[in-house]
């Protein structure tokens, strides 16, 4: 089994359950949009800034055009959020393995985005749920876990490193819609 087949399979449970989560608010609403992005947020923002400082541009030469922080900063700034505060342990992921992925996770968001975007009216701000990957992005990452997670060792730390990530944003979707309900 190739690597990026075996990390989706050992993921996707946690990736169904934060579909799920997400799936749970009303994008069409601007309440409700303002809560999907600020738990887009408090997941993303820290994960992004985690990832800047565990070296992901050297793991992929193309990190700094994946990033998306700035697009999910400009749509909160236009519908007057403010981003939570970032909470990350500078170890949050150590090592080419943990990064890729985090990496495969936060790149995986976009496919979802583009899913997503078609429930938000035009009138709100969505350049993060409409950015697109890196033109061949997503298959030079496909080919990095596959070239780069070949011990047992390396897929394993990749593992542990994307379902912290689908956790993060489980739990920030979490708080959103308990924050709805209070």
């Amino acid at each position: 089994m190739s690597a990026r087949a075996a990390l989706r399979s050992a993921t996707a449970e946690n990736h169904h359950r934060v579909d799920a989560a997400f799936s749970r608010f009303d994008l069409a609403t601007a309440s409700g949009y303002r809560r999907f992005l600020l738990a887009q947020a408090g997941g993303f923002l820290p994960i992004e800034s985690a990832l800047d400082e565990a070296g992901a541009a050297d793991v992929l030469d193309d990190w700094p055009q994946r990033r998306r922080g700035t697009l999910l900063r400009a749509d909160l700034e236009e519908l007057e959020v403010t981003p939570p505060e970032l909470f990350f342990r500078p170890d949050f992921f150590s090592g080419e393995a943990s990064i890729l992925g985090a990496i495969y996770v936060l790149e995986g968001s976009r496919l979802g985005g583009a899913v997503l975007k078609q429930a938000v009216p035009g009138h709100f701000p969505r350049r993060f749920l409409e950015a697109r990957h890196v033109a061949g992005g997503w298959r030079k990452l496909l080919q990095a876990l596959d070239d780069l997670l070949i011990r047992p060792d390396d897929l394993e730390a990749a593992v542990r490193a994307a379902k912290e990530v689908f956790a993060r944003f489980e739990a920030e979707a979490g708080a959103q819609l308990e924050n709805k309900a209070a």
